[in-house]
């Protein structure tokens, strides 16, 4: 445990650390080559660490090593690394070089990285046959980790040249990739660690940042969430500015708020922007009433070029194998901590929102998805800033709008089962309930659109989904399928059915294959029938493929004419390649069917390399299925060589918007969550 040390004086920003406070402060030596555990420390290079009542200092002296001319020297630089909230998501890194450049960024555990939350100050020293260095950086930057900002990981770098057997740093690395926040290894502990109460506070961004015209001006609209972190409550001052590198602000404001221990407040900032504006940075900071202090901070992005709808064409078939285009709108869905987002469910409010639950997936391998949630309040244009599920890492399948402010979802992970609630347009998630299995024993798996009866208030009184248990080793398992009733919000589940009609069988080089259904989407029609739209098996003629995997299953339909007491045997849509259906019912009372598609595949091959998702659309209530003008949202070229079952695409959702128009999302491999905004 290295300590920082405290000074009840602020030190001088000198690059001398030779002389005054930096000399009697402890430094620590013991720098070591990374990749390398155990090697003796290589001599001549140290560092301390120390704070005062605003800011975090780093002091580094290098010596010439053995040999080492004054021009290599002189190349050299210096990375220092700190995590302050000790959780390997993120951490700062800050290159200094001799000559006083500086530059400081934020990497990210996912990959990527983002701006540094503010400016930091910085000095350097070079002269014959050594130079050093002290950083600055105000506590309003340190990010609190859930005990207080006490401790921070942290590791020291020396890089004499690019060459990874030259490095140093403290404490050692088992690697040499140092730009790695998992690398911020050593610990440090503030001194009079009490006084920093003051910065328990957290300030950041509320979505995306936009630029729009207002009365024929442009204006800058922004979000901004302030949080108390402390056990008391607290009045603060927020101050927001829109800036230019090395200008004057170009606007600012400032408010008074008080919030409560533990709250958050979310103010709407609204600037003009003047006449040639292409991008800069919205920086915003907390200051003490009294003193002024800025307490927390943090910066990014406003850019004019806005990454929300952008022009798409979809294409429709003609019946003669041909297709034509169609305007329509797409995006991608913003990324989080350097994540490409899944989409798993997407539904419409009735506060004119939209609400989007999905995941972020890793990138780096073994570790988990992450749950999340996102609300637009412009029909999918563009979308507040993420809502982590805290602690939950399974994928929200069946996301359903109750009314009230009600929405609800239940994990599609089958090894831990439960559902999660939000009483307030899915701002918060206050409950999480247990579900129960299937009547096997055997956990169920969902991924699809429920069925939702509602009253003339628009609240639902009835609740069904479709699922599956699954038994042996995938992707070879034994389906068995079922649908279950809810009349209480998915709360309890009296009536759970397993449709015989939804069962079949295939001979295949003489052999017969007992097939079942798994997910699938359910919608009410206009004459009243529930039609459901089920995933199916593989074809059989693939079982004993040695790269078989479910993304040759197709999708059938079956429907009920008795409110889901009997059901029709299946008609096959897509025999395979095509599923994770969705249902929607058009105000014109036809119904389209939203589909990934994994696989083009027909009569019993893959007939393109062309990956994405496609709809169809029935007229006559899910009795037929439009197939010849087959509707593809999204398309493009995959092809994993001897491995082409494999899709690069999957989950997806949809929703009927206010408008008449469809969203929908999906998951694509190489750009993350796709969004497109559509019309049949």
């Amino acid at each position: 445990m290295i300590p920082i040390q405290y000074l009840d004086a602020t030190p001088e920003m000198t690059s001398d650390v030779s002389t005054g406070t930096w000399a009697k402060l402890s430094w620590h030596e013991q720098f070591t080559t990374p990749g390398q555990p155990g090697a003796k420390p290589t001599p001549g290079t140290a560092f301390a660490m120390a704070h005062d009542e605003d800011s975090l200092f780093f002091a580094v002296k290098c010596s010439a090593h053995a040999g080492q001319s004054q021009e290599a020297l002189a190349r050299e630089n210096v990375q220092i690394q700190f995590d302050p909230e000790r959780s390997g998501v993120r951490s700062g890194i800050f290159v200094c070089y001799p000559d006083g450049r500086i530059s400081s960024q934020t990497e990210l555990e996912a990959g990527g990285n983002e701006a540094w939350l503010g400016e930091v100050g910085y000095t350097s020293r070079l002269q014959s046959g050594e130079w050093s260095l002290v950083l600055k950086v105000p506590l309003s930057q340190l990010i609190h980790s859930e005990i207080g900002l006490r401790r921070i990981h942290f590791n020291v770098s020396r890089v004499p040249q690019m060459a990874p057997d030259d490095w140093l740093c403290y404490p050692a690395l088992e690697t040499v990739q140092f730009w790695r926040p998992p690398n911020a290894i050593g610990e440090a502990e503030f001194e009079g660690a009490d006084r920093l109460e003051a910065f328990a506070w957290a300030v950041r961004r509320g979505g995306r940042g936009r630029i729009y015209e207002n009365n024929g001006e442009r204006a800058c609209r922004q979000d901004v969430v302030a949080t108390n972190l402390s056990t008391e409550s607290r009045n603060i001052e927020l101050r927001v500015a829109l800036t230019k590198p090395g200008k004057p602000p170009l606007a600012q404001t400032e408010r008074s708020l008080n919030i409560g221990a533990g709250e958050s407040c979310t103010e709407r900032i609204e600037f003009p922007v003047p006449d040639g504006f292409n991008h800069g940075l919205v920086h915003i900071s907390l200051h003490e009433p009294d003193t002024s202090r800025c307490v927390s901070e943090n910066r990014f992005l406003v850019d004019s070029e806005q990454l929300a709808w952008k022009e798409h064409f979809l294409k429709r078939g003609d019946g003669q194998g041909g297709y034509t285009c169609h305007a329509a709108q797409q995006q991608v869905l913003p990324q989080y901590e350097g994540r490409s987002i899944v989409p798993y469910g997407l539904a419409t409010m009735d506060n004119g929102e939209v609400i989007l639950a999905a995941t972020a997936w890793p990138r780096v391998p073994g570790l988990p998805e992450q749950t999340l949630v996102a609300v637009s309040d412009d029909d999918g244009a563009t979308w507040g800033e993420y809502i982590v599920l805290d602690g939950i890492h399974q994928r929200p399948m069946m996301l359903a709008y109750l009314g009230q402010g009600v929405v609800t979802f239940e994990s599609g992970d089958t090894t831990r089962q439960a559902r999660m609630y939000s009483h307030d347009y899915g701002r918060t998630w206050d409950e999480s309930i247990p579900v129960p299995p299937a009547p096997d024993g055997q956990p169920l798996g969902w991924e699809g659109m429920p069925l939702i009866d509602r009253d003339a208030h628009g609240n639902a009184i009835r609740i069904a989904q479709t699922g599956q248990t699954l038994e042996g080793a995938s992707p070879n398992w034994t389906i068995h399928n079922y649908i279950r009733w809810s009349e209480d919000g998915g709360r309890s589940w009296p009536r759970v059915d397993c449709p015989q009609a939804w069962r079949g069988s295939e001979t295949y080089d003489g052999k017969t294959y007992d097939l079942g259904c798994g997910e699938g989407s359910l919608v009410r029609a206009a004459n009243g029938d529930l039609v459901a739209a089920l995933r199916t098996w593989v074809p059989p003629q693939f079982t004993d493929h040695p790269y078989l995997v479910d993304c040759l299953e197709g999708t059938a339909v079956s429907i009920s004419k008795d409110d889901g007491d009997t059901w029709s045997q299946q008609k096959m849509v897509f025999q395979g390649g095509r599923h994770h259906a969705v249902l929607l019912r058009m105000p014109n009372d036809d119904l389209v069917m939203v589909v990934i598609r994994r696989i083009d595949f027909r009569d019993g091959k893959m007939v393109s390399y062309r990956r994405g998702c496609d709809a169809v659309i029935s007229r006559d209530h899910g009795e037929t299925w439009d197939v010849e003008h087959l509707v593809v949202l999204d398309d493009f070229p995959h092809c994993n060589g001897d491995q082409w079952m494999h899709g690069a695409c999957g989950h997806m959702s949809s929703t009927l918007l206010s408008d008449g128009s469809i969203l929908t999302g999906y998951g694509n491999a190489s750009a993350g969550g796709v969004l497109i905004r559509w019309r049949p």
